[in-house]
């Protein structure tokens, strides 16, 4: 009724705003409703689709470690089997070494115990105690090498300070500077005494015999010396063809073969599941979800529809209440409490009109102390 005095109408213009709310009020629960079932869809949607992509990443994740792992095992067995030939090959090289260093040494070695018992017997022959035949006699009575200097140093060493420390700190009740001195002098005596009297008899008696077993130990250690260089050259020889060593060598090289096989397959196998495998993997789990996210773009499509038609009839009845009552009935006033209170009145033959209900509220209100 556009062009028409709302306030002129009566009762049945009051049922008609009062329905216009209550209509406005459905809308607006509607669409409440409505926005919220969209939001949870499409929250659905969204879990569904990071639930899709999370399954696709670690399945394809797994079934690739799988193949990594299937293809490392077989690689760490063939490794196995290489360490346990190198280590047989080893034992044998170390066997076929040491059979080569006793083959070449010898000769010196011979030589070595042939000059041992030479020396034995000019002890035996002239009777001089076989105690003297050892290194510290002869480094002490006929010193030559450096290594002699060092035994005659040790012993002093011995002799002048540590016998006579432990008998001082050790074995002495009371301890005094005097007491220690006179330790001294006498370890020094005794040491002393005992190595004049072995010049005297031994030294002495037998320097000739003496001189022929330094010369006869002195060429010990030269042939010791070479023995030494031999097995050194021996060890040092990169050249291993002597040792037989050719069927270890194939079999350590078949198995190198052997890993760069596997490890090519593991290349191709890899890469075939990186350019095909995976992407079968990834559409069986996807199928699935692809229908039930499907289901809910459908739903959450009709939920957005309605959402949108729900907010084009509220606008209307918005602009509808705003153009044809909020003018006559002011907006703040604009509810269903009001518009009942003025229906109460009309009913009760208080008012024929709106704008006579109006009149008889605000008296009324007047009336009452309100304003």
């Amino acid at each position: 009724m556009e062009g028409e005095n709302l306030l002129t109408g009566g009762i049945d213009r009051l049922k008609e705003m009062q329905e216009s709310l209550l209509e406005l009020e459905s809308y607006k629960n509607q669409l409440s409703s409505s926005s919220a079932e969209e939001k949870r869809l499409a929250t659905s949607k969204k879990d569904l689709e990071k639930s899709m992509e999370e399954e696709v990443l670690a399945t394809v994740k797994k079934r690739r470690k799988e193949i990594e792992d299937t293809f490392e095992g077989q690689i760490d067995k063939v490794k196995a089997k290489i360490k346990k030939s190198k280590d047989k090959r080893d034992k044998f090289k170390n066997a076929k070494v040491s059979e080569r260093i006793a083959l070449e040494t010898a000769p010196l070695r011979d030589e070595n115990k042939k000059l041992k018992q030479e020396a034995k017997n000019i002890f035996r022959i002239k009777r001089i105690p076989s105690i003297f035949n050892t290194r510290i006699f002869f480094a002490l009575y006929l010193p030559k090498h450096f290594t002699d200097i060092m035994a005659i140093m040790g012993i002093l060493l011995i002799t002048l300070l540590v016998i006579p420390c432990a008998i001082y700190f050790f074995l002495l009740g009371e301890q005094r500077i005097s007491y220690l001195i006179i330790i001294y002098l006498i370890s020094a005596a005794i040491y002393f005494a005992i190595y004049v009297a072995i010049s005297n008899l031994v030294k002495d008696k037998h320097m000739e015999e003496l001189t022929q077993v330094r010369g006869i130990k002195d060429n010990i250690r030269v042939n010791k010396k070479k023995i030494k260089g031999i097995k050194y050259s021996i060890k040092k020889d990169r050249d291993e063809s002597t040792y037989g060593l050719e069927e270890f060598d194939e079999n350590l090289a078949n198995l190198d073969k052997e890993i760069a096989e596997i490890l090519e397959q593991k290349k191709e196998a890899l890469s075939t599941f990186d350019s095909s495998t995976s992407h079968v993997i990834s559409e069986s789990i996807r199928a699935p979800y692809t229908e039930k996210i499907t289901a809910v773009s459908e739903e959450h499509d009709k939920a957005y529809k309605s959402s949108a038609d729900l907010e084009e009839k509220v606008k209307a009845l918005i602009l509808k209440i705003a153009n044809e009552y909020e003018p006559y009935i002011g907006k703040d006033l604009m509810n269903l409490d009001y518009l009942n209170t003025l229906s109460n009145i009309i009913n009760a033959g208080n008012a024929t009109t709106i704008s006579e209900a109006i009149a008889y509220y605000k008296k009324g209100m007047e009336e009452a102390g309100i304003k």
